[in-house]
């Protein structure tokens, strides 16, 4: 790396985004216990990512520290070292929970596998709400694997950097699936599927843009609890209530993004919102009944209430929650950009939520209807990262700038 005249070493830019699971929440980490039940069906999601994300500027320390410097999506900023000659208190950190437990579980990961060296890190900007469903704490790891490997040259692939990042959450107490991970991917929607310890990513056709608005609701889910309820289920069913989110998470998780695919080549976005609707419907049915102080009509009733608010309908095509699902952040499905900034006046207008208008756009002429398959040996996006630093390589080997906001 380049250093200034004063030998101090040249900052990278670098930006993650968040990302958006159109469908098939919660199907990622149950598609995994394939490695120990083959019966369960792998997984499916279909994924974006966000415009909303983390911007970085990462450069190389002297000493054998971490230091993060984060900041919220109110403006908060909040800083922390990390001794990365420290093992056990970085593990201990990252196994207690709480905000810095993520990082803390990323500089051990990157500590002991990689013995990397000093690095800082400044996330100057953080345009993505918090716990809401988008993959915040995703990001947050992507962006200490992408760091370390750009400013230390590590020589990992897009795919290194999702498996690291994995890996790094997982020393938390929060058991996500893999599909977080998809935040170190490109703009194109994509279908994932997870089958035992296998993940293939393949590119998802878009006809039409998707018009959405991204209600924060406001109110609490804990992702923690919902894990914990949903996973005893896994790997082997024991009750029919375990059955029924088995069969939910997987033949009708699996009927429902290979029709949504297709609605999305074909351009039929009116049935897309119907898939939304539906999956919103088998998923409180399923999953409401083994963790109701956060799922179903009972555990999430701010969500519900958005969904089937009276004032937004002629606008909606659909609409489902978002993420780990509960009382965090709905997606809505709107007709157009018209019905897109309606929806969006009325939320904030009526109830106060915060909204972030969200448009998916189609698809370039061939950019993904090939349906470009990628299994978990490969490297996301072909051929590594390109660009000067600064820019981000995406999926498909394209790269995009690192965006000031």
């Amino acid at each position: 790396m380049e250093a200034d005249a004063c030998n101090v070493p040249q900052a990278i830019a670098i930006f993650v985004p968040g990302r958006l699971c159109l469908f098939g929440e919660h199907s990622d980490w149950a598609g995994s216990m394939r490695a120990s039940n083959p019966d369960i069906v792998p997984g499916r999601t279909i994924v974006v990512t966000t415009e909303q994300g983390l911007y970085a500027r990462a450069r190389r320390r002297d000493d054998a520290l971490l230091h993060l410097t984060s900041t919220t999506n109110d403006g908060r900023r909040l800083s922390q070292t990390f001794d990365l000659q420290d093992p056990d208190g970085l593990i201990e950190t990252a196994r207690a929970g709480g905000f810095w437990s993520y990082a803390a579980g990323m500089a051990y990961k990157l500590a002991l596998e990689y013995r990397i060296a000093g690095l800082e890190i400044d996330n100057h900007a953080t345009t993505l709400p918090l716990k809401r469903g988008l993959s915040s704490s995703a990001a947050l790891c992507v962006l200490l694997a992408r760091a370390a490997n750009r400013v230390l040259d590590l020589g990992l692939t897009t795919r290194d950097e999702m498996r690291v990042a994995y890996e790094g959450e997982r020393l938390t107490p929060s058991r996500c699936g893999r599909m977080d991970q998809a935040v170190a991917l490109g703009r194109a929607p994509a279908l994932m599927t997870f089958d035992g310890d296998a993940m293939q990513v393949e590119s998802v056709a878009l006809r039409e843009p998707l018009h959405l608005v991204l209600a924060d609701l406001r109110a609490g889910k804990d992702t923690v609890q919902i894990l914990s309820c949903l996973q005893q289920a896994y790997p082997v069913p024991s009750t029919s209530a375990h059955h029924a989110l088995v069969r939910c998470l997987g033949p009708l998780n699996e009927s429902l993004t290979v029709s949504a695919a297709a609605s999305m080549a074909r351009g039929d976005v009116a049935g897309l919102g119907r898939l939304m609707t539906a999956a919103q419907a088998e998923f409180d049915t399923a999953a409401g009944p083994l963790c109701p102080s956060q799922l179903g009509e009972a555990g999430s009733p701010v969500l519900h209430r958005v969904l089937r608010l009276p004032a937004i309908q002629p606008h909606l095509l659909g609409g489902k929650g978002v993420g780990s699902q509960g009382d965090g952040t709905a997606q809505l499905l709107c007709r157009d950009a018209d019905a897109q900034r309606a929806v969006v006046a009325v939320l904030t207008q009526e109830l106060g939520l915060e909204c972030i208008a969200f448009t998916v756009p189609a698809t370039a002429a061939g950019e993904a209807g090939e349906g470009r398959r990628e299994s978990s040996h490969r490297e996301t996006g072909g051929g590594g990262e390109r660009g000067a630093p600064g820019v981000l390589a995406s999926g498909g080997g394209r790269a995009a700038a690192a965006r000031e906001p």
